[in-house]
Order: structure tokens, then C-alpha cells, then sequence
């Protein structure tokens, strides 16, 4: 028997749940149904189970209110056990489901949409959205039990004060979950999908600063502080390319940089590439790297300040500095990511040199991109300080 509160019925595989404090509680094992039934002093719920000679174990139902509905569920596990298509459906919780799915994460055996391996980032994020989201509303239930107006309700609830963006992650990281329960035959299908999700009302980047105008927003900073701007404008690096960049994928002599050498640090496999530095950024590099006391090739060439449990630079701390000290210099603030709209290859006329900045290049080839790129920002400056002093 199930437990002491669980009793049988006179139909097979169908059981009663009595609530506590039920006199079936008093009753010795093994009692009959005409005494059960005597001493039920409550309104139990049903449920029904079949056995599964492939898992070799039990598969539970639902429970019920009525003692018909419980029957006519465990009919239809028969019918479908006889076809094959029955899922092993336990009493897992979607609790119990997160810890398990983002353990799998961490090791490597839980696969994105693409067969590929998580991102440290991605499962990280994926954690976040249903430990905060999620599980409030939904973490006791039963992983089979949730229903896409469950999902929803949760939308619904979440969309009035988060960008639909942010509604899309929450959602997404829960078909991730899933997903991932699908392959493991732990439900038969996605609550989360076909759920209706709010737009994406993305925010404009309209902030594009001129080369002068940047030059002058770099001159501000320190240079901890400058050189991850420097890196995201001129050589169009991606905020978790510009935290993992190390010494060795630096090359000062050439003047070259590789970005995407690590998994964690691209988008996908075509984010590796190599691109020339002009010379403000090359000496930028420079000037840090005699500054942090020639570091070894694995060193990263922007650190974090204070110690991090990931050791990586925190750009939040970056941009609240950075945001100050324009401010006080009288400068407009600018994004991490809006500096690459300060690149070169997002200024006008400067469309042909986008092909060398994006492909794998040979050293020689490097070298010319990298003067191309020089002459260009040169005349840029020029035609800026002309302007200004027109003015």
C-alpha cells in the first residue's frame, strides 16, 4: 500500500487519499473495504496507478475529486502503455526538475536547441529567471501537472513591469527546462509553448559618438577604465569577448587581436575571428600591459578591480565610473555597447573596410586592414578638429 492514508478501492489500481486526521488512520493493514469505508470520517481524494514492465516501476496519476475520473485515467495510461507512447511520468516536482536539470547543465550533459553544450552564462541565466520567476508560483508542482494557461497566467502577471525581452527569457528558460524533461521521457509535452508573449519593445541605440567625440571620452578615463571602451569601439568587442580577453590572444607586435578563442566568450562558432587595432587602441594595450607589470599570456587584459567570484570584470562598476567622470568632464555617457557604433565600420565611408575586420586573415593582410584603418581614423580626427575649430 502506498501509504497509511492511501486505501484501495474496489476497482483495480485505483486508490483513495484520505486527508489526516481520517479514522482510516486507525485501521490495521489490510482492512476491507466495508470497514474502510465505515470509518472514513473525511472526503478523500483518487488517483490510480499501472505498472510499467519497462521501467519496472509505477506510474501514478493525478488525483481527483471523483472516483470515475481517476478510472478513466488510468484507462487511458493502459491504452497509451499498450501503444508505446506512454512517458515514464513520476511525482517529480518542478522544483526538484530545476536542481536536476541545472546540475545537468553544469556538467555538460543537458543540450541547448543546438546539441550544443550551455554556456556558463546561458545556464546561469536560465537559473536565475526560474529561481526568481518560476518556482514562487509554480515550484510544487508536479512537472506533468503544469498547463500552458499556467504559463500563461505567469506572462500575464509578469509583463505590466518587465520589457518583453525579459518576459521571453522567463519563458524561454522554461522551455529550456522542458526540453530537457521531453528527452528524458519525464512529461509528454512543453506547457510553454505556443504561449502568447508581449512585444519586444526593444530600446533604440541611438547614442553614436563621433572618433573626436570618442577620443574625448577615453582622454577622461583611467585607463583600467578606457581600455574596455576602446576595446568595444574600435576593434567591435562584445562585453563577454572584452571580459575573457587574455594577453595571448593579444599580439602587439602585429597589432592584432583574436576575439572568441574561448566557448564562453562567443555566440557561436563564427564569432572567432581576428581583427587589426588602430593606434589609439594599440596603444592603449601597450600602456596597460607595461602597467600590469608585463603579465603572462593567460593573464586577462582587463582585470577586475576587486575580487569576483567569476573573475571577470563587473561592467556594471565599469559604466557607474565611467558615467561620473564624463559627467563631471561635461562629456555625454555612452554605452559599452553603443561604443560599436563608434567603430570605424559604423561610419559613413568606412563600409570597405568591414570585410578585412570580419574575416580569418593572414599577418600581412592584418597589417594593411590595420593601416587602412589608421589612415581613415587619422582623417576622421583631422576633419573633426577642422569642424571644431570652424565653429
Amino acid at each position: 500500500m502506498p501509504g497509511r492514508r492511501d486505501t484501495r478501492t474496489r476497482w483495480q489500481g485505483v486508490f483513495a487519499r484520505h486527508r489526516a486526521g481520517c479514522g482510516v488512520e486507525q485501521l490495521p493493514s489490510g482492512a476491507s473495504l466495508g470497514r474502510i469505508a465505515r470509518a472514513c470520517t473525511c472526503r478523500p481524494s483518487y488517483y490510480a496507478r499501472v505498472y510499467d514492465r519497462n521501467s519496472q516501476r509505477y506510474i501514478v496519476t493525478k488525483r481527483f475529486t471523483d472516483i470515475t475520473a481517476a478510472r478513466n485515467a488510468r484507462k487511458e495510461l493502459l491504452e497509451a502503455l499498450g501503444k508505446g507512447q506512454l512517458p515514464h511520468v513520476g511525482p517529480l516536482r518542478l522544483r526538484v526538475a530545476h536542481e536536476r536539470f541545472i546540475a545537468a547543465c553544469r556538467q555538460g550533459s543537458a543540450l541547448n536547441k543546438h546539441g550544443r553544450r550551455y554556456k556558463r552564462s546561458a545556464w546561469e541565466d536560465i537559473d536565475e529567471c526560474l529561481r526568481k520567476h518560476v518556482l514562487p508560483m509554480y515550484g510544487r508542482r508536479r512537472l506533468a501537472d503544469l498547463r500552458r494557461a499556467d504559463v500563461q497566467r505567469l506572462v500575464d502577471e509578469l509583463a505590466p513591469r518587465m520589457s518583453g525581452s525579459r518576459v521571453r527569457s522567463i519563458v524561454n528558460a522554461l522551455r529550456s527546462l522542458y526540453r530537457w524533461a521531453q528527452d528524458r521521457e519525464l512529461v509528454a509535452s512543453d506547457p510553454a509553448s505556443r504561449v502568447r508573449l508581449p512585444a519586444m519593445n526593444p530600446t533604440r541605440r541611438n547614442r553614436i559618438a563621433t572618433p573626436a567625440e570618442f577620443a574625448a571620452l577615453l582622454e577622461a578615463l583611467e585607463l583600467e577604465d578606457a581600455l574596455p571602451y576602446a576595446l568595444a569601439a574600435y576593434a567591435m568587442g562584445r562585453r563577454a569577448q572584452i571580459q575573457r580577453l587574455r594577453w595571448a590572444e593579444v599580439d602587439l607586435r602585429i597589432g592584432a587581436i583574436e576575439w572568441g578563442v574561448q566557448e564562453e566568450a562567443r555566440k557561436s562558432p563564427a564569432a572567432r575571428r581576428i581583427v587589426p587595432t588602430v593606434k589609439p587602441l594599440l596603444t592603449l594595450l601597450k600602456r596597460a600591459w607595461i602597467k600590469q607589470g608585463r603579465p603572462a599570456s593567460e593573464e586577462l587584459v582587463c582585470p577586475p578591480r576587486r575580487l569576483r567570484p567569476d573573475g571577470l570584470l563587473h561592467t556594471g562598476g565599469l559604466s557607474a565610473r565611467a558615467s561620473e567622470r564624463w559627467e563631471e568632464s561635461g562629456l555625454e555617457p555612452i554605452g559599452l555597447h553603443q561604443c560599436r557604433h563608434a567603430t570605424p565600420d559604423h561610419q559613413p565611408g568606412a563600409a570597405a573596410l568591414t570585410l578585412a575586420r570580419y574575416t580569418h586573415t593572414l599577418p600581412d593582410s592584418i597589417e594593411t586592414a590595420g593601416k587602412q584603418l589608421n589612415a581613415w581614423l587619422k582623417l576622421q580626427l583631422r576633419s573633426g578638429a577642422r569642424s571644431a575649430g570652424a565653429e
